[in-house]
C-alpha cells in the first residue's frame, strides 16, 4: 500500500492530556499516533491536528 493510500503524516496532539505525537492522518479523516497505541497513554484516544502558524499574521 502507498504512503498516499494509507494517510499522510502529521503533528497532532491529544485533547486529553495535550500529549503531542507524530500522527497520520488517514483518508477518512482519523487520526492515529505513529509507532504507539491507538490511544495516549492517558487513555484518551481523541487527536487534533496541530497545524503551522501563519508567518504573515505576525
Amino acid at each position: 500500500m502507498s504512503r498516499s493510500a494509507s494517510g499522510r503524516r502529521i503533528v497532532a496532539v491529544c485533547r486529553g492530556c495535550e500529549s503531542v505525537f507524530v500522527s497520520e492522518q488517514r483518508p477518512d479523516g482519523t487520526i492515529r499516533p505513529i509507532g504507539v497505541s491507538a490511544d495516549c497513554s492517558c487513555g484518551d484516544g481523541e487527536f487534533e491536528r496541530l497545524s503551522r502558524p501563519d508567518p504573515d499574521a505576525v
